[in-house]
């Protein structure tokens, strides 16, 4: 299935057709991850909740991103 890779921001976004979502059980707010073999090719997978790192960026409000460092606290 062939889709377009666009702008959004200062990076590029692939929409998943709706086929695909559902097929992969996924949906809004779920994490992937993302990796580029040798050859090129972008493999996208599916991430099960218990296995995102806590630092991970999460969805903000609005459709804006968190740092991806978590807040540390100064404790002197």
């Amino acid at each position: 299935m062939a889709t377009k890779l666009c702008v959004w921001g200062n990076s590029l976004g692939v929409r998943l057709p709706k086929y695909v979502a559902e097929v992969a059980n996924v949906q809004a707010g779920d994490h992937l991850y993302i990796t580029v073999n040798a050859a090129g090719e972008i493999v996208i997978r599916p991430v099960k909740p218990r296995n995102v790192h806590p630092g991970y960026a999460q969805a903000g409000s609005k459709g804006k991103t968190k740092p991806l460092a978590p807040e540390v606290e100064e404790k002197w």
